[in-house]
């Protein structure tokens, strides 16, 4: 028998959110409820003019829903602190949403016949919203429109709180899925899992180094997927060399663990970060063009990372890193960090901004080299 609150499929507050995320993904709408208010969003990067024409047809008012890391990069609002919502003072066309969503870029904006509204006085909404929108690697950006509880049938419902509850940090069922020994070339004695978080479905490698001693304090290493740097050789950033050396170092202190975590782009997925990337030729960094994008200067939470070292049955470990971020997030989730082993990458002239970044903004702890 069921539980009250189960199905055949499973708990109904997950099983909406997975659907709701899958549709924007699609390119249809979903409804979010905060009762008693109401609203139809579409995610604007995936928003083709069928639905947009459809959208319009149904509503009052179309609103575009940004984040304030959005509307404080592009000049709509300077002095956002919430979320925003811009209205038209005619029908939008589908390339002038695009544009002032940052789903294209390179031509300003014109501000003539926008009105852009503090939408702070519906954080949960508006939270939930962007949450959905993330979870399904898409900018945090919707359109849409405020609508009656009751509404067209073939629209995906949510409430807020199941956002909240299954979208939330923290939130990981990391299942076990497949594991095989294959040798590295820089770690032959090396042993790949796969973990798969089953409400996302984002898939994570552990990769043990050697002989695994759980009651020693364990080298470790989060390296956080980057499929540019770590497969194709990138030169932009040094994603790549880190991971190498990484397991250079492990083998060579006896063994321990890395975890390839599937959080492109620091969490904002491949295509964000190529859009980031194309951005920065313009002469912005790599924290001021995610912001363009409308996301914080990084997207991801080392959560899963604790998940994951608790399923190794790992508790104490020496951390190769330059960023303290990772540090304070394990210990925080019951990791003890006995010390941090740095990795210093070389400088070349692609990555030199990328690097010094970084340090002066993102708080790494590596020392500067200079060309």
């Amino acid at each position: 028998m069921t539980s009250p609150r189960e199905t055949i499929n499973g708990e109904p507050g997950a099983l909406g959110i997975d659907r709701a995320v899958g549709e924007l993904m699609r390119g249809r709408a979903v409804q979010i409820v905060d009762e008693p208010r109401s609203v139809i969003f579409s995610a604007v990067e995936t928003l083709r003019l069928p639905l947009l024409r459809r959208l319009q047809a149904a509503s009052g008012e179309l609103r575009l829903l940004i984040t304030p890391e959005r509307a404080r990069a592009s000049g709509l609002a300077a002095d956002a602190v919430g979320a925003m919502a811009i209205g038209f003072a005619n029908p939008p066309g589908i390339e002038e949403i695009r544009l002032l969503a940052g789903v294209s870029h390179g031509h300003p904006i014109d501000a003539a016949g926008l009105r852009v509204d503090d939408w702070s006085g519906h954080p949960q909404l508006s939270a939930a919203a962007f949450r959905l929108a993330k979870a399904g690697r898409l900018l945090p950006a919707l359109l849409g429109f405020k609508a009656d509880a009751a509404t067209d049938s073939t629209v995906v419902r949510v409430h807020v709180q199941d956002i909240e509850r299954y979208t939330e940090s923290g939130q990981h069922r990391l299942k076990r899925v497949s594991e095989s020994r294959v040798p590295l070339a820089d770690a032959i004695d090396s042993k790949i899992t796969l973990f798969r978080d089953e409400h996302g479905q984002s898939e994570h490698l552990a990769v043990v180094i050697g002989k695994l001693d759980q009651s020693a304090i364990v080298p470790v290493r989060l390296h956080s997927a980057c499929l540019t740097g770590d497969l194709l050789g990138s030169l932009r950033c040094d994603c790549g060399e880190q991971l190498r050396t990484a397991v250079r170092r492990i083998a060579a202190l006896g063994g321990g663990v890395l975890l390839y975590l599937d959080q492109e782009g620091r969490g904002i997925g491949l295509a964000n970060k190529l859009r980031a990337y194309s951005i920065q030729d313009t002469g912005l960094d790599t924290v001021d063009a995610d912001r363009q994008l409308g996301f914080h200067d990084d997207e991801r939470n080392y959560d899963v990372a604790a998940a994951l070292l608790q399923e190794l049955g790992v508790s104490r470990i020496r951390l190769l890193t330059n960023n303290p971020n990772k540090i304070r997030a394990l210990e925080d989730h019951g990791i003890e960090v006995a010390g941090r082993l740095p990795l210093v990458a070389a400088v070349n002239s692609h990555n030199a901004r990328y690097l010094k970044a970084k340090r002066e903004r993102a708080g790494h702890l590596a020392e500067e080299q200079s060309l």
